[in-house]
């Protein structure tokens, strides 16, 4: 039995002509761009111009909403889907049980157009963490062309 102090230390070198054992992901290595190629190179310095105007950085426009949705575009949007040939029966039918155990579930109770939904839509759009604006422009435009299909004789399939 040898101690730590008598065995040899054994040292591995690699042969730069051996092939290597792992492939890289990309064939060549990243680089940033060439300055003097045809590519556009900026430089900014924000020091300046946060130091000319200090007030940019006080301003927050994060809370801003740009997108709002008007209520009367869905008021319209749900009289047009009301005004459909469709029987609206079929959804009071029990259906399968299905777990949504995936995501935590989407508050929409103070979203516009909760209310012009039926209680298994807004469950359904809580779920799947849908607008009501969003599920009703969908749900309008698949009965169109749902509509349009039948109208020109064809089967509408989902895929459609």
């Amino acid at each position: 039995m040898t101690s730590k102090s008598q065995r040899t230390a054994t040292a591995t070198f690699f042969n730069r002509n051996a092939p290597r054992r792992h492939f890289r992901k990309q064939s060549h290595p990243m680089r940033s761009p060439d300055s003097s190629g045809d590519g556009f190179v900026y430089r900014i310095n924000l020091y300046e111009i946060y130091a000319k105007n200090p007030s940019l950085l006080l301003s927050n426009d994060s809370h801003v909403i740009t997108n709002i949705p008007s209520i009367d575009a869905l008021k319209k949007l749900t009289k047009e889907i009301d005004q459909l040939s469709i029987d609206h029966s079929s959804i009071d039918y029990k259906n399968p049980r299905i777990k949504w155990n995936r995501t935590k579930s989407m508050e929409i109770s103070q979203e516009a157009g909760y209310n012009l939904l039926h209680e298994k839509e807004k469950a359904l759009c809580s779920k799947l963490r849908l607008k009501p604006s969003n599920y009703l422009k969908a749900k309008y435009n698949i009965l169109i062309s749902a509509q349009k299909f039948k109208g020109e004789g064809k089967v509408f399939k989902k895929v459609n």
